[in-house]
């Protein structure tokens, strides 16, 4: 970065904060990262700060500069900021070099032109994951200074590109350096508070000049030729200016040829309205006043525009701007004013209604100019209300253009007038909601509830319904959503003689995926949603309708525990098609049920399928639920670190976005594979850590909870705790009428506990109905848990002989935790019988597989028992991966199947300072030199990829 103004004068006053940006810019150059905040009132001098900053550079630095400000005029256009940061790569209008969109960066092309027209991204991340990769990119090819000014007009899709490259900066050769405004005590703007928390402590207040640098400064800047200035003129000057040194170069500029004591009076006089005063004495003249107006209400346009708003010829424009600039009201060099301060004076100088109708005119201009919709409607946002029908249509395709940026905020703010202007508008209501739900979902249902009074026909109100339902799951109203699509049914019910056709089927196919959806989601609705289900007719699944209805209904047929084969038949049919073509309900929701009948093999490999896809979607949200459900798969197949791997994952995946509140499921599984692994404690710690509301009402995750406090408080010796919780666990999953045994076999876990504590009488009701269930489900899994649980109740040599069938049913299923149970119960009650010989064998085989696959509690007691039996076994060691952490791991996978560093820091969602981390302290744990000895120590352990 050359210093292109060599003439630019020296700031007075500002040597520490400017030594302070300095030090970034030289930490960037250094392959460094380094964040600067400036922040201060307005007119105290941080825009000259960043000037001096971006006119030098350390010598023989090659710096790229990228560099934009937020602007009040384009504050509601969604990455405005971003197009103007990287508009000088030519990248949004194809001209600029390919090799810089290439990976994830490809996905920032959205943001980057302005007329995008591509494939709506599900929510804003994939556009903010590319931005951050182009960055990348960009830092591979010199070091980078993106400086930024006037955040607090930063849009939001901007704002948010920048908190994310901050969350990711380490190890890049990056200095952001932004500047905003604040308030008279220094207060950051409500919306900047994320950011600045995330600074912390680079935060550098731009404080007023003190005396003697308001003397320097006007003598350097002024026609006073006397050093020091008399106090009089001295203490006149700080009065008014109160110490900004924009304030004090107007203000001694205004003062001309006089003398002393004129000076000190003018000073007076003209006080902190000098600005106005700048206004009111060179902003007079119709031509000039006319297009300073213009440029205040539309910004730095093109001549024509100017023209045609303020009806002066092109000509005189050209002569207006050029007495503008000379004046010291426009800066040099562009159509714009010198301060936004000046802005705000010309404003001030419109009458309401003059000010009101120069908007008008001006969105009317710049739409006729063909300017983008999102650069109109932040005109239109200004006027007091949408009063004409083609305002209405500008702000509905700034709508759809911020959609397809995945900015939602700007989608929700273009909206909101048009709804002013149009109550009644069913549609535009829905988008709105639709706009707000992932912000704002509380708002978004009351939107829809609006909607659904207002809907003109019973399809428009099903319409609303289904996204009703579907909005009130993230608001935890999901019973209300789901009553209101039972009403609508049975209206439609109602209407189904005069209706029959293709049309009305797909509609009524909707409403009943969502009611299932809805319905099974909290347990006060599972019953009546399942009783409604027997009514429902089995889709065929040829539409996503079909598939998602599908799909819901084999969860509720697994629910009901009647037939795994027939669940899995259905769950199949919703897998023939592609998942790229199917929503993340129906694919997780096939999963689960594909798992529970224990094809865990299968429901796998549709879940890495979905891994896939979110990479390649830059899909974090959809990866992180992925990962997160296919968490709970490995610890079933005993592979405890691979689940401790992707429950990990998914938690730091959701833990650097705004989702990170909504992490139960990886937590719980988590816990449960610290509990495997003889941690009850830290196990416990990570339950008490949940934080979602009302977790006793859910279906799933609250009986998923139960069962992992359960047995982590059994290992700590809380046994009654222990066994409240299984029986809580029973009484809630009957009372939801939720039947099949393998959800959460609280029945066998606590039979268990009741026979070690001699009360083996007091399981037999439990284990009854336990076995009951288990043969109605019908699979290995079921059957072998029911036989352990009717083993360890039953004295004498039956108990062992229950055992040893239930090792042999177990062996053919993927459980390989109950296998470890049923060997471990079957070497313990065949020593107590007194065979020790014949106990050796079975416990032997449960420590071995127990160690392998990481279950160290069980392997230690298994280990225990056959030293009693007067066996002989190493201590379990584990895997020789096990000094790795989870996040290692995850790396170490990758980089032993050939993927480069980039391509790891994509796959995982990371950045790459964080995979050179990962891979050095790997190096240095497992004592290899480089990713050959890496692979020889993977080969011969287990390592989960993903």
């Amino acid at each position: 970065m050359s210093d292109h103004s060599p003439g630019r004068r020296r700031l007075v006053g500002r040597d520490v904060e400017s030594a302070w940006l300095a030090e970034a810019l030289v930490a960037a150059a250094a392959g460094e990262p380094a964040v600067r905040l400036l922040v201060g009132r307005a007119g105290i001098g941080k825009s000259a700060l960043l000037d001096q900053l971006c006119d030098t550079r350390p010598p023989g630095a090659d710096v790229r500069l990228l560099r934009a400000r937020g602007r009040e005029q384009t504050a509601d256009v969604s990455f405005a900021v971003v197009r103007d940061l990287f508009g000088p790569l030519g990248l949004g209008s194809g001209a600029g070099s390919p090799e810089l969109l290439e990976g994830g960066a490809r996905w920032s092309m959205s943001a980057l032109a302005e007329d995008f027209a591509g494939a709506d991204p599900d929510n804003v991340y994939p556009v903010l994951h590319g931005l951050y990769w182009l960055t990348v990119n960009l830092t591979t090819q010199a070091p980078l200074l993106v400086v930024v000014d006037d955040l607090q007009w930063c849009d939001d899709g901007s704002l948010a590109f920048l908190a994310f490259l901050l969350r990711r900066c380490a190890g890049l050769p990056l200095a952001v350096v932004l500047a905003t405004r604040t308030d008279e005590t220094g207060t950051l703007p409500a919306r900047l508070a994320g950011i600045g928390g995330q600074i912390g402590v680079d935060v550098k207040q731009v404080r007023p000049l003190g005396r003697a640098d308001i003397a320097r400064l006007a003598v350097a800047r002024g026609p006073l030729d006397a050093e020091p200035l008399h106090a009089d003129l001295l203490d006149a000057l700080a009065e008014a200016s109160g110490g900004s040194p924009l304030l004090v170069e107007r203000l001694v500029a205004e003062l001309g040829p006089v003398t002393r004591e004129q000076a000190t009076g003018r000073v007076h006089e003209l006080g902190r309205e000098v600005l106005d005063r700048l206004v009111e004495r060179h902003v007079v003249a119709p031509d000039v006043a006319a297009v300073a107006s213009a440029v205040a209400v539309v910004g730095a346009e093109a001549t024509d525009v100017l023209a045609s708003l303020s009806g002066v010829p092109a000509g005189s424009v050209k002569d207006a701007v050029d007495i503008l600039v000379r004046t010291d009201v426009f800066a040099p060099g562009r159509t714009d004013f010198r301060h936004d301060l000046l802005r705000s004076a010309v404003l001030r100088r419109l009458p309401e209604d003059r000010l009101t109708e120069l908007r008008r005119r001006g969105a009317r201009v710049l739409s006729d100019a063909g300017r983008p919709a999102e650069s109109v409607a932040a005109v239109l946002l200004a006027l007091p209300e949408i009063s004409e029908p083609w305002m209405a249509d500008v702000l509905l395709e700034a709508a759809t253009a911020a959609g397809h940026r995945g900015a939602q905020p700007a989608v929700a703010r273009y909206l909101a007038p048009v709804l002013q202007a149009r109550p009644h508008d069913v549609g535009v209501r829905m988008r709105l909601a639709a706009a707000l739900g992932q912000t704002a979902p509380d708002e978004a249902v009351r939107q829809l509830r609006e909607a659904l009074d207002l809907a003109p026909d019973l399809p428009t109100r099903a319409r609303v319904a289904v996204q009703l339902a579907m909005t009130s799951l993230a608001v935890q109203q999901a019973p209300e959503g789901a009553r209101i699509l039972q009403d609508v049914l049975d209206a439609l019910d109602t209407a189904a003689d005069t209706d029959s056709g293709p049309e009305a089927t797909e509609l009524r196919t909707h409403v009943e995926a969502a009611l299932l959806v809805a319905g099974l989601d909290e347990k006060s609705t599972v019953a009546e949603t399942i009783a409604r289900l027997r009514r429902m007719s089995v889709p065929a699944g040829r539409t996503p309708a079909e598939r998602q209805k599908l799909a819901m209904m084999t969860v509720a047929k697994a629910m009901e525990g009647d037939g795994a084969d027939a669940a899995v038949e259905m769950a199949r049919r919703v897998l023939l098609v592609d998942e790229a073509t199917l929503g993340g309900w129906a694919v997780l929701a096939s999963s689960l049920v594909l798992r529970l009948a224990d094809e865990v093999e299968e429901s796998t490999a549709v879940l890495d399928r979905l891994v896939t896809q979110s990479r390649r979607q830059a899909s974090a949200w959809t990866y992180s639920l992925a990962i997160g459900t296919r968490s709970a798969n490995q610890l079933l197949v005993g592979d405890l670190a691979g689940a401790e791997d992707d429950a990990q994952a998914a938690l730091d995946v959701a833990e650097q976005e705004a989702w990170r509140g909504n992490t139960v499921v990886p937590t719980i599984a988590l816990a449960s594979v610290r509990h495997l692994q003889g941690s009850p404690e830290e196990a416990l710690a990570l339950l008490d850590g949940l934080s979602r509301p009302r977790l006793e009402d859910f279906a799933w995750e609250y009986h998923l909870y139960l069962m992992t406090r359960a047995g982590a408080s059994a290992d700590t010796g809380d046994v009654e705790v222990a066994l409240a919780l299984y029986r809580r666990c029973g009484q809630s999953l009957d009372a939801a009428g939720i039947a099949n045994p393998m959800l959460a076999p609280w029945w066998a876990h606590a039979a268990v506990l009741l026979a070690d504590t001699g009360r083996a009488a007091a399981a037999r009701g439990m284990v009854e109905l336990g076995e009951q269930s288990a043969a109605r489900w019908g699979t290995a899994r079921s059957r072998g848990l029911a036989l352990i649980a009717r083993g360890v109740i039953t004295p004498g040599p039956g108990g062992p002989e229950l055992l040893d069938e239930a090792v042999a049913v177990l062996e053919n299923s993927p459980a390989r935790m109950e296998l470890i149970l049923a060997y471990l119960r079957l070497g313990r009650a065949v020593l107590e019988l007194g065979y020790p010989e014949a106990a050796r064998e079975h416990l032997r085989h449960a420590a071995t597989l127990a160690a392998r696959c990481g279950a160290l509690r069980a392997a230690t007691a298994a280990r225990e028992l056959l030293v009693r039996a007067g066996g002989r076994m190493r201590r379990p060691t584990g895997s020789p991966l096990d000094p790795l952490t989870g996040a290692e791991r995850r790396v170490v996978a990758l980089a032993v199947d050939g993927a480069r560093n980039r391509e790891i820091a994509e796959a995982l969602f990371i950045t790459l300072r964080t995979v050179e981390v990962h891979l050095t302290s790997a190096f240095r744990k497992l004592g290899v030199a480089d990713r050959a000895g890496l692979a020889e120590i993977v080969s011969g352990a287990r390592v989960r990829r993903g």
